[in-house]
């Protein structure tokens, strides 16, 4: 009979074990480019004995009007709602005494509650770290991993990210941002955005596709037709060039705002071609120009202006380089041995491969400034960090970040709906440096708040 009873209660251990497995990991699901933070709903009241720590929580919400503050506890992702007066001490990590309305939002509190739910003490804790002016931050969804360059962490499904008082989610995060990232041990569980990003639109680059823009001294992208940046907020100056057609114009970018600017005074001179004579080592290197493979083993044609030339060899590194064409014949010699500008070559599994987006129906999807078309619609697979920014008319533009992994298959991405927003359109002042051949015209900017 004891055997019995032991085998009996071996199979609940068993079956509760495997049924908590099963929570968790559906806690963990992911799906792909629609991880979106859900609003935060109703906090939950919290008693404690006010001696000791009853909670450690990332702060959400200061409201003095109401005397409220939310916290939400980096251990479990509940937020609570903790009441606060005059009397409440409230110190930074350092012992510094803090008025509440100084205290960080998205910082990593000690909340110490007394029995009838109100707050005596708030201190910063301890334990947290905080790193200032971050950008360019790698996420991957699936495992919840957060690198700032060779940095690797964490973070939870309920690690709060805030632009500005809104909760949004991590994978609304793009490279142009500003940050404040804050944590306890290898542990992310806030990130503020300090300083957002907008968009900028092209119009009239019909002469300059194939050549590249600068915005800044940041950011070096190929001139696409219809293209849409995300930019970071800021007066910029913005270069153009394709061969020996120019322009250069001044333009200031507001958060969560797009701002046109129009080049279709840039008129294309009659096409001018220029041989280009390739020496490389090793021989039998795959050579591609503009994503096209050549071959070089007599001078290669090409027009006037910049074109991205690429090499692959088997045991070399991968070799890429921006050559300008500006002459009838030049000889460009090529060592991928001593190239400064190579690469780690690595097999690639995303050819011949489609990323999907099914969804918001209607919108105009760009995967890295470049316009694809209209959602749905596909592009070809790679692997590597995309910003995927999505535009509608009467909708708030919006960006997304997400890592493709160098695996096989087709993706398909199924991104939230758009949420309404203005579309009045204003005129920005444009300063009128040099233009070649002609001058410049103003450019518009288009009210699109971010969701």
């Amino acid at each position: 009979m004891k055997r019995i009873i032991a085998v009996c209660m071996l199979m609940v251990l068993i079956v509760s074990q495997t049924a908590c497995t099963f929570s968790r990991n559906n806690d963990r699901a992911v799906i792909p480019g629609s991880s979106i933070t859900p609003a935060p709903g109703a906090a939950k009241e919290i008693k404690g004995d006010g001696e000791n720590p009853t909670l450690t929580g990332v702060l959400t919400l200061r409201d003095a009007d109401t005397g409220r503050m939310r916290f939400v506890d980096i251990k479990t992702g509940t937020e609570y709602e903790v009441p606060y007066t005059g009397s409440t001490d409230i110190q930074d990590a350092y012992g510094k005494i803090k008025a509440a309305s100084t205290m960080d939002m998205g910082g990593i509190y000690d909340v110490y509650v007394d029995k009838k739910g109100k707050a005596v003490k708030i201190h910063g804790n301890s334990d947290a770290w905080v790193r200032y002016d971050v950008s360019g931050i790698t996420v991957d969804e699936n495992s919840r991993k957060l690198s700032i360059g060779a940095s690797n962490m964490i973070y939870e499904s309920y690690t709060v990210v805030l632009s500005g008082e809104e909760r949004i989610s991590i994978a609304q995060l793009v490279d142009q941002d500003k940050l404040v990232i804050r944590g306890v041990g290898e542990k992310v569980y806030s990130v503020n955005v300090t300083a957002g990003h907008g968009y900028l639109k092209f119009t009239g680059v019909d002469a300059l596709v194939g050549g590249y823009v600068s915005i800044g001294n940041k950011q070096l992208l190929g001139v696409t037709k219809d293209m849409l940046v995300t930019a970071p907020v800021g007066t910029h100056t913005v270069n153009v060039r394709n061969g020996n057609l120019s322009a250069s114009k001044t333009v200031t970018i507001a958060k969560d705002e797009t701002t046109s600017v129009d080049f279709s005074e840039v008129q294309s001179d009659p096409v001018k071609m220029g041989a280009v004579n390739f020496s490389v080592t090793p021989k039998g290197a795959v050579m591609s120009i503009d994503g096209v493979e050549v071959d070089y083993s007599t001078p290669v044609s090409l027009s006037y202006g910049t074109h991205r030339v690429k090499l692959v060899a088997n045991h070399y590194q991968e070799y890429s380089e921006i050559i300008n064409v500006n002459s009838a014949y030049v000889t460009k010699i090529i060592d991928m041995t001593s190239s400064g500008t190579s690469t780690s070559t690595a097999a690639d599994n995303t050819s011949g491969y489609k990323v999907s987006v099914t969804a918001p129906k209607g919108a105009v999807l760009y995967v890295n400034s470049e316009y694809i078309g209209t959602v749905p619609c596909s592009f070809d697979k790679s692997s590597g960090k995309k910003t995927i920014t999505l535009s509608q008319n009467g909708y708030n533009t919006v960006s997304y970040t997400i890592s493709i992994a160098n695996t096989a298959g087709d993706l398909t991405y199924a991104f939230p709906e758009m949420i309404s927003g203005g579309t009045q359109e204003t005129t920005t002042q444009v300063q009128v440096p040099t233009v070649t051949p002609a001058t410049t015209k103003s450019s518009t900017k288009q009210s699109t708040k971010r969701r």
